[in-house]
C-alpha cells in the first residue's frame, strides 16, 4: 500500500469514528428529550444547574480529577461557551416554548446543520464545502418535516427560537479551539461546570421563590439528563469534533429530533405519522451524504 493510500484509509477511519461519536451524542440527546416532560413543574433553571453540576462531576471523574490548567483567554472562552451554548440556549429555549408551538421551535433550531456548514469553515478560514452545505440542507429539511406541528405564531417567540439556534451552534463553534488546545474531555468538563455555575446564578434570580426538592420522577429525569444528555453527550460530541470537521458533525444534529420522535412514540408522548417518517428518511439521506468519502485510487 502506498503512503497516499494509507493516509486516505486513515482519514476514512477517522471520519467514520468521528461520525459514530457524533451519532452517539445525538442519539443520547434525542432520547433524553422525553425525560424533560417530567420537569415541566420543576423550577427550570434550577434543574439545569443541578443537571450540569452532576455532569461536571462525572466528567471530572472520567478524567481522574486531572484537568489541564487554562489560561486567561481560554477561561474567557469557557465562560462564553457556558453563557451561550448552555445557559443562554436553555433560557431562549424555555421562553420560546412559552410563546410558540414546540414544533415551531424545533424547526428553527433544526437549522443547526446549515449554520455549522457555513459558519464552521468560514471561522477556520476555509470555503464552505458544497457537499456539506447540500447535506446540511437535506438534513434540515428532514428535521423540519419531523418536527413541524403548528403555525409560526408570535414573532418574539420566533426571535427567541433563533436565540436558541444561536446557542446550539455556539456550543460547537466556541468550543472548537478549546478541543484543539486542552482536549475533548477537559472541554466537556469545563463546559459543564460553566453551565452549572451560570444556570445556578440565573436560578437564584428567578427560581428562588419556587425552589423545592424534586419528586422521585423529577429526580430520575434530572439524573438521566445529567448522565446521558450531558456527561455522555458532551464527551461524545467534543470527541467527534476532535476527529471530523464541525460541518460534518453538524449533520448529525438532525438525528436528535428523529430519535426524540422514536423515543416519544415508544413512551406514548409523541404521535407518529407517515410524513414524520418520511422526514426521518430525509435526515438519513443527508447524514449519508455528509459522511460519504469517495475512495481514491
Amino acid at each position: 500500500m502506498s503512503l497516499e493510500a494509507a493516509r486516505a484509509a486513515e482519514q476514512r477511519s477517522g471520519v467514520w469514528s468521528g461520525a459514530l461519536l457524533a451519532l452517539g451524542s445525538s442519539v443520547a440527546v434525542g432520547s433524553a428529550i422525553a425525560a424533560t416532560t417530567a420537569l415541566t413543574e420543576f423550577p427550570i433553571m434550577t434543574g439545569q444547574a443541578i443537571r450540569y453540576g452532576i455532569a461536571a462531576v462525572l466528567i471530572v471523574a472520567c478524567c481522574r480529577g486531572r484537568l489541564p490548567r487554562v489560561n486567561a483567554p481560554q477561561l474567557v472562552r469557557i465562560g462564553v461557551l457556558g453563557a451561550t451554548g448552555l445557559a443562554g440556549f436553555n433560557i431562549c429555549l424555555v421562553t420560546a416554548l412559552q410563546r410558540v408551538d414546540a414544533g415551531v421551535v424545533g424547526a428553527v433550531v433544526g437549522a443547526v446543520p446549515v449554520v455549522l456548514a457555513l459558519a464552521g469553515p468560514l471561522m477556520a478560514r476555509r470555503s464552505p464545502s458544497a457537499k456539506a452545505v447540500l447535506a446540511a440542507g437535506i438534513v434540515t429539511t428532514g428535521a423540519v418535516v419531523v418536527q413541524w406541528t403548528g403555525s409560526a405564531g408570535d414573532p418574539l417567540g420566533l426571535l427567541l427560537a433563533a436565540g436558541a439556534l444561536a446557542g446550539e451552534c455556539a456550543f460547537s463553534l466556541v468550543a472548537i479551539p478549546l478541543v484543539r488546545e486542552i482536549g475533548a474531555r477537559a472541554t466537556a468538563a469545563y463546559a459543564a461546570a460553566a453551565g452549572a455555575i451560570q444556570c445556578g446564578i440565573v436560578a437564584v434570580l428567578i427560581d428562588l421563590p419556587a425552589l423545592r426538592w424534586p419528586t422521585a420522577a423529577e429526580s430520575a429525569a434530572i439524573a438521566y439528563l445529567a448522565v446521558v444528555a450531558s456527561a455522555g453527550a458532551f464527551l461524545l460530541w467534543y470527541a467527534a469534533l476532535d476527529r471530523i470537521p464541525v460541518e460534518t458533525a453538524g449533520a448529525f444534529a438532525g438525528v436528535v429530533p428523529v430519535c426524540a420522535l422514536l423515543t416519544g412514540i415508544v413512551l406514548g408522548v409523541s404521535e407518529s405519522s407517515p410524513l414524520r417518517f418520511v422526514g426521518a428518511a430525509i435526515v438519513g439521506v443527508g447524514v449519508v451524504i455528509a459522511t460519504w468519502t469517495p475512495k481514491r485510487r
